[in-house]
């Protein structure tokens, strides 16, 4: 009964940590996106959000425009005015632990293309920056990238990349420690459940 005890004492002091950790999301943009619609909150289940980054089909319209695109259907791109939409961002609620992966087309360089930051809305520390190098001159080449950086990201700037860049398949998955953390939660209930079974 006292193992049972502590186990349960260990499955709780964990549970602050297993909640506050990074979750993992992949934002594919698969969804025939009207002329102009914002992506806005369409991926707010996950947890991921944007402010000034528009949905793109991959229709004959824009043949061969986003025609290798890795998701089909759609791709993102930011849109500013210059005016009142100066800023892009992608906000990630549960954060994003040191590495985001997506694709990207581009016909130009953009340097500080992608920044991390460890608050919202581009607020907080800047945790590191990724830069774009061209690859294609009809956005129909698709590479790609996995950004690194240090600490958790709850928002990346997009700005640089507005009217230059299409994105796809964005992802990040939970670091090592946070598998290894809720494994051990797991182990550790699944034997507290045991022991009180008996």
């Amino acid at each position: 009964m006292k193992l049972a005890s502590t186990l349960s004492l260990v499955a709780l002091a964990l549970a602050p940590a297993l909640s506050s950790a990074a979750t993992g999301f992949t934002i594919d943009f698969e969804k025939n996106w009207s002329y102009g619609e914002a992506v806005d909150n369409q991926y707010a289940a996950q947890g991921v959000t944007f402010t000034n980054v528009l949905g793109v089909s991959n229709d004959p319209a824009f043949d061969p425009y986003y025609s290798n695109a890795p998701s089909p259907m759609g791709v993102a791109m930011a849109q500013l005015d210059g005016v009142s939409n100066t800023t892009a961002f992608m906000n990630v609620a549960g954060g994003v632990d040191g590495l985001l992966s997506f694709f990207y087309s581009t016909p130009s360089d953009v340097v500080g293309a992608v920044k991390a930051y460890s608050g919202l809305n581009g607020t907080g520390t800047l945790l590191g920056t990724f830069d774009l190098v061209a690859n294609t001159a009809d956005y129909s080449t698709w590479t790609a990238a996995n950004f690194s950086f240090s600490g958790t990201a709850l928002s990346f700037d997009l700005s640089a990349t507005a009217n230059v860049a299409g994105v796809d398949n964005i992802s990040a998955v939970p670091e090592p420690s946070t598998w290894a953390l809720t494994a051990c939660s797991l182990a550790v209930m699944g034997v507290s459940l045991r022991r009180r079974a008996k």
